[in-house]
């Protein structure tokens, strides 16, 4: 987009500012605003967080949000109609807030099962990852809002990811990586692409050239804005001249008069300048943040009521995420007519981990957990135990609301104070959380990073059992906790790595108490916030009963014994996965395993429940009558993991990822870069496409998902026994339900053809689609596989060719459950 394809309008809007009002709106105005000019009638766009919820401009519990399940849930439901609703419910959520612009989705692919954002991707899968993605923009803007895609490029894993140089081969980036975005580019019409962090092939995704302008604006005809990241900008020339539009947040040190200097003396010419501005100013104009008149009075971002997410809807999703991976001897449902007594076992039954860290994060209307949604289900239909067999945080979780009084207002809760230097009270509050965290409003003067302030929270908590309980404290910074006036610890924290974990793991103080049940204490947390720190200001108070874990197990295995069946929910911890930093290891943490093992020996009904955003190893699979992937899937885990359990909704998913059966099966596990550099060395075989040319099993494939009922594949019919270079290919396949009960069937189709050779995948997906039919009908789906599919990318051609030859289409239930084949010729 350049001056010449400006409107008149668009020519009067530009000419009524000088260079140093121009650059002005290219720069954020603070962490979630951009520019406003009265001269134009433009307003400040507001931007949030998501992608499974719309945060807002403040990580506060008293503006809740509607809690989605994370971006793996969705891509585990394969449904494109159903993302398109959970994306318009987002839309319309951000406009009641008066969020204009929302950071979402994310299209990085899952490359390796450890990148700690890896609940933020849809799939390992291109196809699948575009074809989600292309809905939930469409979704998201359908309401009015402009969605963000994100992060471009090569930003996969979190190790080193502000400065590591991402080394992807032309056909690579092509062939994958960029695949999500130019589709939502030409198909869904994104309204902005934000830059990543990291490099690639040597240049900054802020400065690139080659990728921002070349490939973006110019080849796939990107009219909108390109933004970077948060402070990922670090040049003012090279950014300007590579293709950035919008350097967040402000002020940018980097842009600004930086830039306006760089024009004036001729390093950056005005007119792309005003390219940019002119994408700022058609977003506005999209949004309605900008009136038809330049002389007009700006419009004002106008939040109401919000309008959060339907509860059932977000049930609805959770379930239809779900992936049975095993049902032996038809465990699930649970049939009540022979079970009368379950026990809920698990550290994730009370305490489940519905989302993941960071900035994804939001603060739910309210969370839905198994150990009460399953029991108020079952109540005089059969008895129900809960216990949590043993720990796996390593931050003292935050103790429920109900046991905590505010001191002050006698409501439930804390009272927050924030105090000077010399401990005058600047500012007090009523929260209901002890999970606090700010990042660039709410703060008084004088509170902050490197500031002489400190925050302090006070509350009275009330012990529900007998015995010892930690309390822990979690910021950057000096902290001093309390108890009933007497100090239990008082010391300072480190600086974590990356400015995200000041919020999602800061470093904690703790000690220990002895309580008796009904026993109230005073607690108090006095934070100094640490000098020269980036990233948000957060503090935390955790209080949690800590009784001897084998004791805890001891006490899950009985439960276990004596009941008809035992639902075990276990998972990732609080901050196992998160922004900021990527898993270790794929093993459940603590000691989740031995739990699995020691309750499968003594009951053979044990359905295990995963909760997590990515894989992990499962060594008890066999052992287990039933296990449900469960993801990172919202406030509604407790409801739609009981509506499964009971038959009331039939787990819908499919794994969008792999399953290993061992860490070294895994095509690629740790990506840790080396002296700053980050090699794609698997080239294009990521994830089933590297089990499949390295001949791994794995644990369940790539696909994979079981439901209530059968299907029998009787036919796939291709519409064309040839196709020309660049011609769809449409397929009818007909499915039959042979099962007892309705059902959904995700029908996949993949492609194997004569581009197979040294380093390329023996199949890849092309198509999907979902049949639904009653017991004992038949469904037809029509999928259509693109052109693409059937091409690779010449870098020496510097384009896209088609092999001629025969191409199998092999259409199954997973990427290893392949049960009909036709063939088509392209020539």
């Amino acid at each position: 987009m350049t001056i010449s394809t400006a409107t008149t309008e668009e020519r009067s809007l530009l000419a009524a500012l000088p260079v140093e009002q121009k650059v002005r709106l290219l720069t954020g105005a603070d962490s979630w605003r951009t520019h406003g000019a009265d001269a134009l009638g433009l307003r400040p766009m507001i931007m949030s967080d998501g992608p499974a919820g719309v945060r807002g401009i403040t990580m506060d519990e008293r503006k809740p949000a509607g809690s989605l399940p994370c971006p793996s849930a969705l891509g585990a439901t394969w449904d494109s109609e159903l993302v398109y609703e959970l994306g318009t419910a987002l839309g319309i959520e951000a406009r009641s807030k008066g969020v204009d612009v929302l950071l979402a989705p994310t299209l990085n692919l899952v490359r390796t099962p450890l990148g700690g954002r890896g609940f933020e991707f849809f799939s390992e899968d291109p196809e699948l990852t575009a074809r989600l993605a292309v809905s939930y923009v469409r979704g998201v803007q359908s309401a009015g809002v402009a969605a963000t895609i994100k992060h471009y490029v090569g930003n996969d894993s979190e190790t080193e990811r502000w400065n590591y140089d991402a080394r992807i081969t032309e056909q690579v980036l092509r062939e994958l990586y960029l695949v999500p975005f130019e589709a939502c580019v030409r198909e869904a019409g994104a309204a902005l692409v934000m830059a990543a962090y990291n490099s690639v092939n040597g240049s900054p995704m802020t400065e690139h050239e080659r990728l921002l302008r070349e490939v973006l604006k110019d080849e796939w005809g990107f009219t909108g804005v390109v933004t970077s990241d948060w402070d990922a900008n670090r040049s003012t020339v090279a950014s300007a001249v590579g293709g950035l539009d919008l350097a967040m947040p402000g002020p940018n040190p980097f842009w600004g008069q930086a830039l306006a200097e760089a024009v004036s003396r001729g390093a950056v010419a005005e007119e792309l300048i005003d390219d940019k501005v002119l994408r700022l100013l058609r977003l506005a104009r999209r949004v309605g943040a900008l009136t038809t008149s330049p002389s007009g009075s700006p419009g004002a971002a106008s939040p109401g009521t919000p309008v959060l997410a339907d509860p059932s809807l977000l049930r609805r999703a959770a379930a239809a995420s779900f992936v049975l991976l095993r049902n032996a001897r038809d465990v699930l449902p649970l049939d009540l007519a022979v079970i009368r007594s379950v026990a809920v076992i698990g550290p994730n039954a009370a305490l489940p981990v519905i989302q993941g860290g960071g900035s994804a994060g939001v603060f739910p209307v309210s969370v839905s957990t198994v150990a009460d949604a399953l029991p108020e289900a079952l109540a005089g239909q059969a008895a129900v135990t809960v216990t949590a067999g043993c720990r796996t945080w390593t931050a003292v979780p935050a103790p429920a609301a109900r046991s905590l009084t505010d001191p002050v207002s006698g409501e439930p809760g804390v009272r927050l104070e924030f105090r000077a230097a010399d401990g005058t009270l600047l500012a007090e509050e009523h929260r209901t959380t002890t999970v606090l965290a700010w990042w660039g409003d709410g703060l008084p003067a004088g509170i902050g990073w490197g500031e002489t302030g400190s925050i302090a929270l006070l509350t009275r908590f009330r012990a529900d059992t007998d015995g010892p309980y930690a309390i822990g404290a979690a910021g950057v910074g000096r902290l001093a906790l309390t108890v009933d006036g007497e100090v239990l610890v008082d010391a300072r924290t480190p600086v974590p790595a990356d400015p995200v974990e000041t919020m999602t793991r800061p470093g904690e103080v703790r000690g220990t108490v002895h309580l008796t049940a009904g026993q109230e204490v005073t607690v108090g947390l006095g934070f100094y916030p640490a000098d020269d720190v980036q990233g948000p200001l957060a503090v935390r108070l955790g209080i949690a009963a800590s009784p001897d874990e084998d004791t805890m197990l001891d006490e899950a295995v009985a439960a276990a014994a004596a009941a008809d069946a035992a639902v075990v929910v276990v998972g990732s911890a609080g901050s196992t996965e998160s922004e900021g930093y990527d898993r270790d290891t794929l093993n459940l943490p603590g000691r989740q395993n031995e739990l699995i093992q020691r309750v499968t020996a003594v009951n053979d009904r044990v359905v295990v429940v995963v909760n997590s955003g990515m894989p992990v190893l499962m060594p008890w699979a066999d052992r287990a009558a039933a296990v449900i992937q469960a993801w990172l899937p919202g406030q509604a885990m407790g409801y739609a993991v009981t509506d499964v359990l009971l038959g009331l909704a039939e787990p819908g998913g499919r794994l969008p990822v792999t399953v290993p059966a061992s860490e070294s099966d895994t095509p690629v596990l740790h990506a840790v870069p080396d002296g700053g550099v980050l090699n794609y060395d698997e080239g294009l075989l990521v994830g089933y496409r590297g089990y499949d040319a390295s001949g791994a099993t794995p644990l369940f494939p790539f696909g994979h998902g079981l439901g209530y009922t059968g299907w029998a594949y009787e036919s796939v019919v291709a519409d064309a026994p040839a196709l020309a270079p660049g011609e769809d290919l449409r397929l009818a396949v007909t499915v039959r339900n042979t099962g007892p009960r309705p059902g959904r069937e995700i029908v996949q189709a993949y492609v194997a053809g004569p581009w197979q050779g040294a380093g390329r995948p023996v199949r890849v997906l092309g198509a999907f689609g979902c049949a639904a039919a009653a017991a004992g009908e038949a469904a037809r789906v029509v999928l259509q596989v693109p052109a693409r599919v059937f091409a690779v990318y010449d870098t020496e051609a510097g384009g896209w060719i088609w092999p001629r030859g025969d191409f199998t289409i092999e259409v199954g239930r997973s990427s290893r459950d392949l049960r009909l084949s036709a063939t088509v010729m392209l020539g």
